[in-house]
């Protein structure tokens, strides 16, 4: 979703101090639709309690998806005359969203229960790496590293049941316009459903193919 779309804001009658800026933070919030965030914003450069006295305010050009970090924003409005205003604003906008964590320690190679979950508050904006937001892409995988409580749970710290190992033969199928192509191979990496990795296939150019896990531990080619 792109933000070029008009914003309506009621005039606000409560004073906003000096890190509380509700009007600007909904509008960066509203940028991570259908996630619900909040917003944390961090001035630099202009007022935005100024924006407080505005209504119908919309942002002149666009504001990406996921919007965090440092942002220079130009944004319009009518006051209660229905005069028209510009606003140059500057400054870092930190998104914070529920994720997820542990109760307890959990040792590696241990499978994810879901009650061993408990939610927190994470910021995004300073993740280097994604969290993972739902319940069900962690529930039934593997921790690859210890998971201890208050540290959110990344997408690189669990992994799904190992199905096919290194060094074992395996079977990969491509399929197109209704004719499906068989190729044996060896694997090359370890890896469960959903996972890629590269098949060791002597007869092809490179010798070598990548493949998608499926459940039934065959593969599924990527051309």
């Amino acid at each position: 979703m792109r933000l070029g779309l008009l914003l309506s804001f009621s005039l606000l009658t409560t004073m906003s101090n000096a890190q509380n800026y509700p009007t600007l933070e909904k509008i960066i919030a509203a940028t991570w639709v259908p996630h619900h965030v909040t917003c944390k914003w961090e001035p630099m450069f202009g007022d935005p309690a100024a924006l407080d006295k505005l209504k119908d305010v919309e942002v002149v050009g666009e504001l990406d998806d996921f919007a965090s970090g440092l942002l220079t924003l130009t944004l319009k409005g009518l006051d209660e005359k229905g005069g028209a205003h510009c606003l140059t604003l500057k400054g870092r906008a930190r998104i914070f969203r529920q994720a997820y964590s542990v109760a307890s320690r959990v040792k590696i190679g241990k499978e994810i229960k879901l009650a061993m979950l408990t939610s927190l508050t994470c910021e995004w904006s300073n993740l280097r790496a994604m969290a993972l937001l739902d319940a069900g892409a962690i529930v039934g995988k593997y921790a690859v590293r210890p998971l201890v409580p208050g540290r959110v749970i990344l997408a690189s710290d669990v992994r799904p049941k190992t199905l096919v190992r290194s060094g074992e033969p395996v079977t990969i199928y491509y399929e197109q316009g209704g004719v499906t192509v068989k190729v044996e191979g060896v694997a090359m990496k370890d890896g469960g459903i959903g996972e890629t990795i590269p098949v060791r296939v002597p007869e092809v150019e490179k010798n070598r193919l990548e493949g998608v896990i499926q459940n039934d531990a065959t593969l599924r080619w990527i051309p």
